[in-house]
């Protein structure tokens, strides 16, 4: 990307947080609407330059530093509203309902829209290439996305932390105990992680103009954008909590349903991007890296700070889940099944991805609270069903999953 253009974006990047930024702190009084509009663009901005920062320093920073750092950047803003909501729950009893609400949309998005799309336009990409290149494809590659072996640990984790979040749902409350092994598992899944091989950084678009400066203007100019971005999330994050809840009383539509998905919107649509465009660029095993990675965090870190955030609120050390939170505990926990079973086949077909999409456009076709069960029962079939099919293949992806190459 030529640098003016980089610059550009970063500047229209800049323009759409100043506005959330100057009102929050000045606390200024706006409508439900124009504050969820404005904390909004505020959010999606400051994601997008967190993005762009994290990426450029990948050039700077190695090992673990890098591994926690990238980890952290790809949940920050839906934990800090996740955390926000949690900790006011502690003394609001009305926000309890609300305090998974974004967890379980993020990570539906993430996997029921996202990790398909990726997929779908990774394998597009793939016959592109092949016509181009006049190599024609094997027919079992033809409509199927590989899975790097450098992906199977981080698999492993997705499963680990999944499964262990199916408690919460169990038990209708994320207890603290629960919180802290999932902790826990995060921060093996960092250390695993910064175990692994270095290796060079790729990167694209503005990350790459960034990437490109001089050691000491990149360092300031990626420090300078994680901490305005940083910033910008842990200011915005309560005021568009109100704006969104406000907005739902005024339009008697039920604000849960705008904390699930239109919060989520705006923290993932940055990420959504890059992880299509790689995918475009034939860059979809590393898409799919990325959105591995993140399931990981919402699951384990995400889910694990709750019961925390709802302790220091005031509350108990057990977050409680009302029976519309449980019911969207085990679809989100389905759709993982779902997405696992798939993974675990080692190469993810375009029937598999056509089939998360629909299931995730059914959710709101269906809007009924117990279609959600329904949902999910569907899902855990499906599950059953991929597992028992690619159950030879377990096997070879236990064996390769924490595999060192020589």
């Amino acid at each position: 990307m030529a640098p003016r253009a980089a610059l550009a974006r970063i500047v229209l990047a800049l323009l759409g947080v100043a506005p959330g930024v100057a009102i929050a702190l000045g606390r200024v009084a706006v409508p439900p609407f124009v504050g969820m509009a404005v904390f909004g663009l505020a959010i999606w901005c400051a994601a997008t330059l967190l993005g762009w920062a994290a990426e450029a320093a990948e050039v700077d920073i190695t090992g673990a530093l890098a591994i926690a750092l990238l980890a952290i950047v790809a949940i920050l803003p839906e934990y800090a509203v996740d955390v926000f909501l949690a900790f006011t729950a502690g003394s609001d009893p009305a926000y309890e309902s609300l305090a998974s609400a974004n967890m379980n949309g993020a990570t539906r998005l993430l996997i029921g829209l996202a990790l398909p799309l990726v997929v779908l336009v990774g394998i597009t990409a793939r016959r592109r290439k092949a016509r181009r290149d006049s190599a024609p494809l094997p027919p079992a590659l033809l409509d199927t996305l590989p899975i790097p072996k450098e992906h199977y640990s981080t698999m492993f984790f997705l499963m680990i932390g999944a499964a262990l979040a199916t408690a919460a749902p169990l038990a209708a409350q994320v207890h603290a105990g629960l919180g802290a092994v999932l902790l826990v598992v995060f921060a093996v899944f960092l250390w695993h992680a910064a175990r692994g091989d270095v290796h060079e950084p790729d990167l694209v678009g503005v990350a790459a103009y960034l990437g490109s400066l001089a050691q000491r203007p990149r360092r300031c100019a990626v420090i300078a954008l994680f901490l305005l971005a940083a910033g910008t999330i842990a200011v915005g994050a309560e005021p568009f909590v109100h704006a969104l809840v406000a907005s739902g009383q005024a339009l008697h539509v039920n604000e849960a349903l705008l904390i699930q998905w239109l919060a989520p919107l705006a923290s993932e649509a940055p990420e959504f991007i890059i992880a299509l465009t790689l995918a475009y660029r034939h860059k979809a095993w590393a898409a799919v890296g990325m959105l591995l990675t993140s399931m990981v965090n919402q699951w384990t870190a995400l889910v694990g700070s709750l019961p925390f955030a709802y302790k220091l609120g005031g509350g108990t050390w057990s977050l409680p889940l009302d029976s519309r939170q449980v019911e969207e505990f085990w679809l989100t926990a389905s759709v993982t099944a779902v997405a696992i079973t798939l993974l675990l086949r080692l190469r993810i077909p375009a029937w598999g991805a056509w089939f998360m999409l629909v299931v995730f456009a059914a959710e709101f076709a269906l809007p009924d609270q117990h279609a959600r069960l329904v949902l999910a029962a569907v899902n855990a079939v499906a599950a059953l069903a991929l597992l028992a099919w690619g159950a030879r293949r377990v096997p070879a992806f236990l064996a390769q999953a924490f595999k060192r190459e020589a």
